[in-house]
């Protein structure tokens, strides 16, 4: 072989060697969430501390949310601006423990429609921001079982 092609293939062997360990290192941040069907779950307004359990539609409707935002969610990278303003909390049919943060804009506006949650015990926290039609069902969960309105403290 003539030493130009002897560093052209050396050239090509360290570029496509690198890509091989970034998409290796990068892959398992891009794989949609598997979110484990809900058998029971609660609801905490955390400002006002109300805390109800769901019924079986709300689990539902939750369940359906979940399996249809399975793709976008990504790593959290920078602490959140608190611990969330609802929390739903919920064990899955198999009894894994299930925590879905939200944030309704009331502790931090740049949070407004943020979600963050963490599909099994083993994985990394994820964050995902949803538009107003995405958030809608959530939405309802929060605000549509008569939980009393508090001023922004």
């Amino acid at each position: 072989m003539r030493k130009e092609t002897l560093l052209v293939v050396g050239f090509l062997a360290v570029v496509f060697s690198t890509v091989a360990v970034i998409w290796f290192f990068a892959l398992p941040s891009l794989r949609p969430l598997k979110f484990e069907r809900l058998a029971e779950a609660s609801l905490t307004i955390e400002q006002s501390g109300q805390n109800r359990i769901l019924n079986g539609q709300e689990i539902a409707q939750l369940n359906d949310w979940l399996q249809a935002h399975t793709h976008g969610w990504a790593p959290l990278t920078s602490p959140a601006p608190s611990t969330g303003d609802v929390i739903i909390k919920g064990r899955s049919v198999q009894g894994d423990a299930f925590e879905l943060a939200l944030w309704t804009g009331v502790s931090g506006a740049d949070w407004n429609n943020t979600a963050i949650t963490r599909a099994s015990s083993k994985s990394r926290l994820k964050v995902q921001s949803f538009g107003d039609e995405d958030w809608a069902r959530l939405r309802h969960l929060i605000d549509g079982q008569g939980f009393e309105k508090t001023d922004v403290p």
